[in-house]
């Protein structure tokens, strides 16, 4: 079960990570990968120890948030314990640069020590598959970067990663998602009834272009049927929800709504 009420070890890695900067930056266009080769070091351990356990740890998953032209948005972190995070992951669709980055931030102790992107890029009119890595200090600056390419996704593991520019991967916008703050807020914004399916569909509350999320009803409790009778009338008040994710057998996935409250803050 999922809740907006997410474990405050997520603000302690929120506050941690500001030491970046505030988008993600890259000092220059890594448009080669001519560069010295990286051998692997003791940071790549410490990141393949924590790949090696994450069956085992606990999971914060986000609400899958989407907007009207296809973009999308979804975070999972990895907790050791309810003060301990481990790692998180962002799943991305960007509808205007048609590209789906995944990016893994990977944490010691609270700080981020090392984070992984895996795009596809496009140089000189060929496609290639592109893994970047970069090392941070306990300040949350970049102390070294590499990349490792290759034709085909399944081939990066067999190429050697090269050094490259220092590259910042910022995870601020992934601890938004599993917060659910700023533009991944959750209020009402109505409801998609088709035939037997109906769905709560929650998000920021603006007038266009916003992230949404769709969450499956499967019984009208009294908050449902409050929030049908006021219609219009109840958009954008601020919802507390909870979820678990579900996958029928053709591999729809879904995620279905398990409660759900008001929220009423003081005015002050």
């Amino acid at each position: 079960m999922k809740s907006i009420i997410v474990s405050s070890l997520l603000i302690v890695a929120l506050v941690a990570c500001k030491s970046t900067t505030s988008k993600e930056v890259e000092q220059s266009t890594n448009t080669n990968n001519d560069g010295p080769t990286i051998a692997a070091n003791s940071q790549d351990d410490k990141m393949a120890a924590i790949d090696q356990q994450l069956d085992k740890l606990s999971r914060i998953e986000s609400l899958n948030y989407s907007k009207e032209d296809g973009t999308s948005i979804s975070a999972i972190a990895y907790m050791v314990s309810q003060d301990t995070i481990a790692k998180v992951e962002v799943k991305q669709y960007n509808a205007k640069t048609v590209t789906n980055p995944k990016i893994q931030f990977y944490y010691d102790r609270g700080l981020l020590f090392a984070s992984k992107k895996l795009e596809e890029k496009i140089i000189d009119q060929t496609a290639y598959f592109s893994e970047e890595v970069s090392f941070y200090n306990e300040k949350g600056e970049v102390i070294q970067s590499k990349e490792r390419m290759s034709d085909y996704e399944e081939g990066l593991i067999n190429a050697a990663y090269k050094k490259i520019n220092n590259v910042t991967h910022n995870p601020t916008e992934a601890f938004l998602v599993l917060k659910q703050q700023g533009p991944f807020a959750v209020t009402f914004q109505g409801f998609v009834d088709n035939g037997p399916y109906h769905f709560l569909i929650v998000g920021e509350n603006v007038a266009k272009d916003g992230y949404t999320a769709a969450l499956s009803i499967q019984k009208e409790d009294a908050t449902i049927k409050y929030l049908r009778n006021e219609g219009k009338k109840a958009l954008g008040k601020e919802l507390m929800v909870q979820f678990v994710n579900h996958m029928d057998n053709q591999g729809y996935e879904m995620q279905i709504l398990t409660d759900l409250a008001l929220v009423e803050r003081k005015k002050k």
